[in-house]
């Protein structure tokens, strides 16, 4: 466990008292002298606050979620965190699939004489291609991050928990849950843009909070990975015009 003000390690972050589930508690203060402050407050907070603050890009909600919500693991990433990431991969290969939707809708010709069914054009396994290729952009994604701490990080730890730094990217992407808003309502494609950019954004801070480095380095590996992943979209679509309009 980490105190979520400094990241500084800590034996505890409260103390039971009574029976054990009795649900007292005293939240215990970082033992740390610059610090000395309650070492995670969000113990007694509802997720929907957590939630909030993660929002906002606050580093104590990641360090809070990441060091202290679950327990120490050496190897593998929680089936937790592997569900959410299907959904969000979900949502965004949806989106996608709308994209080239009505792309065929606008540019097949349309006369009298001739009646176009964009479903012909457009079958449903053509959605499962997607979906596909949008798990191999995120692989892409978080193998150029790897690669990136590795090479820059190598020499300064002994040992870093790449399972900890993916689960940082995938906590750190909860913004494409917000995809499942067009999917209800009528939002332009402008909206996933806009997800996007708050996405690697939270990537930044999480990154950031996880190596504990500067702002700057953490936006360096986000960057990297992006353009990568970018690389890896134009090749993957550079035959098919329409699947151009997947690349985000």
């Amino acid at each position: 466990m980490i105190c979520i003000e400094c990241g500084k390690p800590v034996n505890d972050v409260y103390k039971e008292f009574g029976k054990s589930g009795s649900g007292n508690i005293r939240l215990t203060r970082c033992n740390h002298q610059n610090c000395q402050q309650i070492a995670d407050k969000y113990v007694e907070y509802d997720f929907i606050i957590v939630f909030l603050d993660l929002f906002l890009h606050k580093a104590q909600a990641y360090r809070h979620l990441l060091f202290n919500r679950q327990h120490y693991r050496d190897f593998g990433i929680p089936i937790q965190y592997l569900k959410v990431l299907v959904v969000y991969i979900f949502f965004e290969s949806y989106v996608k699939w709308l994209r080239v939707k009505q792309y065929c809708e606008y540019t097949q010709p349309k006369s009298a004489f001739y009646y176009y069914d964009w479903q012909d054009d457009v079958p449903y396994d053509r959605y499962w291609f997607i979906f596909i290729t949008a798990i191999a952009e995120f692989a892409v994604f978080i193998i150029a991050i790897i690669f990136s701490v590795r090479l820059i990080y190598q020499s300064r730890y002994a040992i870093i928990k790449y399972n900890y730094l993916v689960m940082s990217i995938i906590l750190s992407s909860f913004g494409k849950g917000f995809l499942v808003l067009m999917m209800i309502w009528d939002y332009p494609f402008s909206f996933s843009a806009i997800l996007n950019v708050f996405v690697l954004s939270s990537n930044i801070v999480a990154i950031k909070v996880f190596l504990d480095t500067s702002t700057f380095k953490a936006g360096c590996f986000v960057a990297f990975g992006f353009i990568v992943k970018l690389i890896f979209q134009s090749i993957i679509y550079l035959f098919d015009t329409s699947m151009l309009l997947c690349i985000v």
